[in-house]
């Protein structure tokens, strides 16, 4: 056998098996993605229920780290922000959720129609947490 062809198969079997051994690199975290199903008045405009939707990678933990939502009543503006403390195991697959907001008390109550919403959300494999968000004009519904 000429020397290149053993220096070549002997360098295949000393290869291969650590290939094996190391096997393939993790796949990265996707970025959570969300979305609203619905904005609905509560408590006679003292707050609104948001209904959402999150997907997020399987194993991770996720959880809604804040959300506003804004809305122009005459020349005033009820506002709405809270950080929501809880979370959830992420399965892979979408998962329905909620959350109360309480109107600002310097503000002004909500009303039906149009308002702004901005909500932002992590899951987090482990300690590497990827962050999705979502910035959209909704309706609030009775």
């Amino acid at each position: 056998m000429p020397r290149t062809r053993r220096l070549t198969a002997l360098t295949l079997a000393l290869v291969l098996p650590m290939l094996a051994l190391v096997g393939a690199a993790p796949a990265a975290a996707a970025t959570p993605t969300l979305e609203i199903n619905s904005v609905t008045l509560v408590a006679k405009g003292a707050g609104v229920r948001l209904d959402y939707q999150v997907t997020c990678d399987e194993g991770s933990y996720g959880s809604l780290l804040t959300a506003t939502i804004t809305q122009a009543v005459g020349n005033r503006i009820a506002y709405a922000s809270e950080p929501h403390p809880g979370g959830w195991t992420c399965t892979g697959q979408p998962q329905p959720l909620w959350a109360l907001f309480p109107a600002d008390v310097a503000g002004v109550p909500f009303r039906t129609g149009e308002a702004l919403l901005l909500v932002w959300l992590s899951a987090c494999p482990g300690a590497n947490c990827e962050y999705g968000r979502a910035e959209q004009v909704v309706r609030i519904v009775r």
